[in-house]
């Protein structure tokens, strides 16, 4: 199901919709939780006209805050045994109308470093961002994004993840809804952008496990018989001679054949 590649540790979540279903942001985002069990930890901002008063940003940090005195209070809550809320903003094309991009990426940061935040969901139509920096406002998102869900098709989606550790995929899945869930499979052409630059990928086998691609790191008979042909520019190329010393004279040598201590009383 998507809802197992959606709702794992990554905290921020940005869904890039290409196809454009603003509407349908809170109901999709809101069943994927639930698929997972998590659909009543449920933190939203209201919608609408409200999204232009900061105190209705500062009082969801507050509730999201409260989620600590309760499990202190009541540490057998079913809502409350899990660390900190999911929180489901408004879209980006909204939030766009009331507050400045400075204010956003200034409010998705405090989420992220939230302790009482369990992750934070952002939904993006990029054809229904009226401003006129939105590419640049839409890449800051991805940029903050530890998770970024794009719709491609009704029938396609790519999902970029980035760990801790610094490593990043980028897959694609071919997806299929039903009226109870969303059943994603991998494309063949889904590349792992977990590689480091330079490193050699080579295909499977046709007979292969269905594992995508895999790392080459033996070299091959033609591979071996090329690199010990090959002569870096440091080694010798040619034999040791006789150790025969070979002096070409200068003009103005002096070779005077007669002897120079003959002056001398010796």
């Amino acid at each position: 199901m998507l809802s197992n590649l959606i709702v794992t540790n990554q905290k921020v979540v940005l869904i890039i919709d290409q196809l454009n279903r603003d509407r349908i942001a809170l109901k999709f985002i809101t069943s994927l939780l639930s698929e997972q069990g998590e659909g009543n930890d449920i933190k939203a901002l209201p919608i609408g006209t409200q999204l232009k008063h900061v105190a209705s940003f500062e009082a969801m940090l507050r509730d999201c805050a409260n989620n600590a005195n309760n499990q202190q209070t009541n540490p057998t809550d079913p809502i409350t045994t899990k660390t900190g809320y999911n929180v489901i903003l408004p879209t980006l094309a909204d939030l766009l109308c009331y507050q400045t991009p400075a204010f956003i990426f200034d409010y998705l940061n405090k989420l992220r470093q939230s302790e009482h935040v369990r992750r934070v969901f952002l939904w993006a139509s990029p054809m229904h961002l009226q401003h006129p920096d939105a590419d640049y406002i839409l890449a800051g998102c991805e940029y903050l994004a530890e998770l970024v869900l794009r719709l491609e098709t009704d029938s396609t989606l790519s999902l970029i993840s980035r760990k801790p550790g610094g490593g990043v995929t980028n897959k694609r899945y071919k997806c299929q809804v039903s009226k109870t869930e969303f059943q994603v499979k991998p494309l063949t052409e889904g590349v792992d952008t977990t590689t480091s630059p330079g490193t050699t990928i080579q295909e499977t086998p046709d007979n292969a496990s269905d594992t995508g691609r895999t790392f080459k790191i033996e070299l091959d008979e033609d591979e071996v018989v090329a690199r010990n042909a090959l002569t870096l520019p440091y080694e010798r190329t040619s034999e040791a001679e006789d150790g025969n010393i070979i002096y070409t004279p200068d003009a103005n040598d002096d070779f005077d054949e007669e002897d120079p201590d003959e002056d001398l009383l010796i």
